[in-house]
C-alpha cells in the first residue's frame, strides 16, 4: 500500500471514529439530566452502588424525545466515509489528492450519518420516571418502556429501571 493511500485510510478511520463520538447518547440510568445518579433533596446526585435495589412510589412519568444512541448512526457514517474517501481519492494528484481524500471522507461520513438518521427517524420516545424512595430521596430513571407503571404505584428501582412490585 503506498503512502498516500495509507494516509487516506488512516484519515477515513479517524473521521469515522470522530463522527461516531459526535452523536449524543441516550444514557439510561438514574438522576437528573445526565442520568448519572440519584437526585437528592439538596440538588446533588450520587451514583447508586452496583446491584442496589430501592423501593418507592411513582410521582410522575413523562415521555421525552431524545436522539437515538450513537450506534444507530455508525453504519451510515462508515459507509459514507468510505465512499467519500474513495471518491475524493480519484480527484487530482499529489497533495491535492490527499486533501480531497480527507475532505471526501469527512463529508461522506457526515452525509451518511445524516441519511441514516433520517431513514431511522433519528429521535425516540423514552420515559422519565420520577420515584419518591422510601427514605425520602427522589430517583429519576429514564427507560424505553413504562412497563405498566402508573402514578402512585409501588415500584422497585434496580438496574436502571423502575418496575412494579
Amino acid at each position: 500500500m503506498n503512502g498516500k493511500l495509507m494516509l487516506g485510510a488512516v484519515t477515513v478511520a479517524a473521521a469515522i471514529g470522530t463522527a461516531g463520538c459526535a452523536q449524543p447518547g441516550g444514557g439510561y440510568g438514574y438522576g437528573a439530566g445526565a442520568n448519572t445518579g440519584y437526585q437528592t433533596q439538596a440538588s446533588g446526585t450520587y451514583q447508586a452502588p452496583a446491584g442496589s435495589v430501592f423501593y418507592g412510589r411513582v410521582e410522575a412519568i413523562e415521555p421525552v424525545q431524545q436522539q437515538r444512541g450513537a450506534s444507530s448512526g455508525m453504519l451510515g457514517t462508515v459507509i459514507g466515509g468510505l465512499a467519500g474517501g474513495l471518491l475524493g481519492h480519484q480527484i487530482g494528484g499529489g497533495r491535492g489528492q490527499t486533501i480531497a481524500t480527507i475532505g471526501g471522507a469527512v463529508a461522506g461520513g457526515v452525509a451518511g450519518n445524516q441519511i441514516e438518521q433520517r431513514a431511522t427517524g433519528g429521535m425516540e420516545t423514552v420515559y422519565r420516571v420520577h420515584v419518591r424512595l422510601d427514605d425520602g430521596r427522589m430517583a429519576t430513571v429514564t427507560q424505553r418502556q413504562v412497563n405498566n407503571l402508573g402514578v402512585g404505584m409501588r415500584v422497585q428501582v434496580a438496574n436502571d429501571m423502575a418496575t412494579p412490585i
